[in-house]
């Protein structure tokens, strides 16, 4: 008989375990590993609750929900996160998947929850169909594809004639200068000091006024992402890429099967989209990159956001997925609104 309760730490190994041999399927299929401690990249996303089904004592399937705040309409409200959707492949077309979704609902339900997001791979429809007419819950609003660019290391000494990069330590003016743009968006997160610790900050001065801020955040320690097939024209770019490396001063591409290295541009903002800002620090991080031995930059954008005008040049693989909203009160207007605006997501947390 399959059981079903809240996860705890004692969970781990078995949690890690299940994620390892659980993949995203869609147009470019990865598996996230989260090795060592599956929890940790949780503990970043906010509260979280970890719904798991039992056979037995064995762990066959998950689905978490974490509680996040964010802007909508310039206003902060409670958002509700779901990820790590998962059943063991032996375990499928049981109705294991429904039931979890079941379990999240009521508990999103009982604590008066209305907006929660979800996130999947382009081209990966079935975990959508869990949620799908649900008695008294509303669908899932699709609010358009989000682009993550993933930009290769490159070795290049990065000098502006009139702009001058500066790490600095996380502040007050900083996190203002970011809540400030990041409440123009969508969905756009509430941004604390905790946000930005374990994070490197570069910004941007014009007359010891911020302009310009990048935190570039590397998650290896909490999540691995691991390309797990790849079509022959992405097989035969990758190898040119490493046989090229040396030569063109670009980072070594990932192996099939093995973790990809990669930096995330956690958050970029700009006190207006000009191209020669949001370039210089794009490329700025790819050199860190490069420094680093990794393999990208990485950014996650929205179809309608006006930075993707302004990316720089050269080498990049973008992956694609899908942002799903849903008002669990059935507030329509809420939903119109974001899907007016600009959405955000932070790709680092995913």
């Amino acid at each position: 008989m399959i059981k079903y309760r809240l996860a705890n730490r004692e969970d781990n190994q078995q949690l890690i375990e299940l994620t390892a041999a659980s993949g995203m399927s869609g147009d470019t299929p990865i598996r996230i590993d989260r090795n060592p401690d599956f929890f940790k990249l949780l503990d970043l996303r906010g509260d979280t609750k970890v719904f798991v089904a039992l056979d037995g004592e064995h762990i066959i399937g998950s689905l978490c929900v974490s509680l996040q705040h964010v802007y909508v309409d310039g206003n902060i409200l409670p958002l509700q996160y779901i990820g790590d959707f998962k059943v063991a492949a032996a375990y499928r077309n049981k109705g294991i998947g429904l039931q979890l979704c079941n379990e999240m609902a009521d508990y999103v339900i009982s604590i008066g929850a209305d907006l929660a997001f979800l996130n999947v791979s382009k081209g990966n429809t079935k975990p959508i169909s869990f949620f799908k007419n649900r008695p008294n819950v509303p669908d899932f609003d699709n609010i358009g594809t989000f682009h993550i660019h993933q930009f290769v290391g490159r070795r290049k000494n990065i000098f502006h004639s009139e702009y001058r990069i500066e790490s600095s330590i996380a502040d007050d003016k900083i996190v203002s200068f970011l809540n400030t743009h990041y409440g123009k968006y969508e969905l756009g997160p509430v941004i604390t000091n905790e946000k930005l610790y374990d994070t490197e900050v570069f910004i941007i001065r014009e007359k010891n006024t911020i302009i310009a801020a990048m935190c570039l955040s590397d998650t290896m320690h909490v999540k691995q992402n691991v390309l797990t097939s790849v079509n022959l024209k992405m097989k035969y770019l990758l190898k040119v890429l490493n046989a090229c490396s040396n030569l063109f001063g670009i980072s070594k591409m990932p192996l099939l099967n093995e973790p990809v290295r990669m930096m995330y541009i956690k958050y970029l903002a700009v006190n207006f989209p000009e191209r020669q800002l949001v370039k210089l620090l794009i490329n700025y991080a790819r050199n860190i990159v490069y420094q680093k031995s990794y393999s990208f930059a990485s950014i996650g954008l929205h179809e309608k956001d006006p930075l993707n005008k302004y990316l720089p040049g050269g080498i990049r693989i973008t992956f694609n997925s899908v942002g799903m909203l849903l008002s669990i009160k059935d507030n329509k207007q809420l939903i119109n609104q974001v899907k007016q605006g600009i959405p955000f997501e932070d790709y680092s947390l995913v």
